[in-house]
């Protein structure tokens, strides 16, 4: 087998591996806040449940990445993908939202175990910028379809089992899907094994650059935790949409998001992508002062699309900046601040909404962390130009 084809039946695999982590994740990510309101937990509670999980993540995230010099890139993602499964199950049987505290710790080490090598060897494998562009369209597949598979599965388990089997029963789906992953991780880079990174190796890639990318990318994240642990249940509540029908609009975004993946490989530079995104962003936080069902569907499409060519960009930018042997490392440290992002979106958004109207929350998070985002954007480009 030639060194191509041996390349592209890893990248095969890493996009099956991606696809099954991403759909467990994504069908019960607007499933968990519904649950937990269930359990009678409160917004700032629900809040809690989603900002645990991005918080553990954020702690672990750097420690983990800086093993994979010593165990390789393989490992890490499978030590990711069991504990995602066991998050599943402890989400499953919570009996009150205490333990729903524990499954997201759990969850939070599974997404910092991930995701830092997996997206390393994907810009490894990928060779050029046009194919990390399809690679990465396995995430966003599985985030479009996971919210339309738990929708699914929702209504199938409510007409025969109803509550809490209904939701038991789909955390358990999520579990199985995400054990597969397990099976499928590529092999992996072995010739970076060698000792853990060291801090000195980290305050290297603390460039300029670096720090508006990831401030950008932190910006963005707050308004993707905002979004996720506020909306479900605004939606719930004031009747928009019923709980099956509340993944599908999240399905919606993710389908665009897709769409962003594809359409960045074709962007002359990465910067392009990096401030198209959050002006698209800006544009979804004045959609959502109007709550209007059309309206929500649009702001939600600007927004994966935001998302898709963000993320790409974002990772060629990474390529660019650091040195190869420190890749895996530069990715965890953009990804961290979508753990901080993500976690601070969803904690203050939940708590914001105990006295704010949930539109003006979520129109306000998007418009000031899109702009600023777009600051920093032009000014990093600007340098680079």
């Amino acid at each position: 087998m030639s060194r191509y084809q041996l390349q592209i039946g890893q990248t095969a695999r890493l996009w099956v591996s991606f696809l099954c982590y991403t759909l467990s994740t994504s069908m019960t990510g607007p499933l968990i806040g519904l649950y937990a309101h269930r359990l009678g937990a409160s917004s700032s509670e629900i809040g809690v449940v989603y900002g645990l999980a991005a918080f553990t993540t954020l702690l672990t995230r750097l420690p983990l990445a800086s093993l994979q010099r010593r165990l390789g890139s393989r490992l890490l993602i499978r030590v990711g993908v069991l504990a995602n499964s066991a998050s599943m199950i402890a989400y499953a049987f919570s009996p009150s939202i205490n333990y729903m505290y524990l499954a997201s710790g759990l969850r939070g080490i599974g997404f910092a175990s991930f995701h830092p090598p997996a997206l390393s060897e994907a810009v490894r494998l990928s060779s050029n910028n046009q194919r990390l562009g399809w690679v990465m369209t396995a995430p966003p597949m599985g985030m479009s379809l996971g919210p339309l598979l738990s929708s699914s599965l929702l209504a199938f388990f409510n007409a025969r089992f109803g509550y809490p089997l209904l939701y038991i029963l789909t955390f358990l789906t999520s579990a199985a899907l995400s054990g597969i992953a397990f099976f499928t991780p590529a092999r992996g880079e072995e010739h970076h094994l060698g000792e853990p990174t060291q801090t000195r190796d980290l305050a290297r890639l603390l460039s300029s650059h670096m720090v508006r990318l990831i401030t950008s990318r932190l910006l963005i994240s707050y308004v993707v935790g905002a979004i996720t642990a506020v909306l479900p249940v605004f939606l719930v509540e004031k009747s928009i949409m019923s709980e099956p029908e509340v993944p599908l609009l999240f399905a919606w975004a993710s389908m665009f998001n897709v769409l962003g993946r594809p359409l960045s490989s074709f962007l002359k530079s990465p910067v392009h992508g990096i401030i198209a995104s959050p002006i698209l962003i800006t544009i979804t936080g004045m959609l959502f002062l109007n709550s209007s069902t059309p309206t929500l569907y649009l702001g939600m499409a600007l927004y994966g699309l935001a998302l898709g060519l963000f993320i790409p960009s974002s990772l060629l930018m990474v390529q660019s900046l650091v040195e190869k042997s420190s890749l895996t490392m530069g990715i965890a440290l953009l990804t961290l601040a979508i753990d901080l992002g993500a976690s601070l979106g969803s904690m203050g958004a939940g708590i914001m909404r105990e006295f704010i109207e949930t539109e003006l929350t979520l129109s306000v998070s998007a418009i000031a962390a899109g702009l600023a985002s777009l600051l920093l954007s032009t000014r990093f480009a600007a340098k680079k130009t």
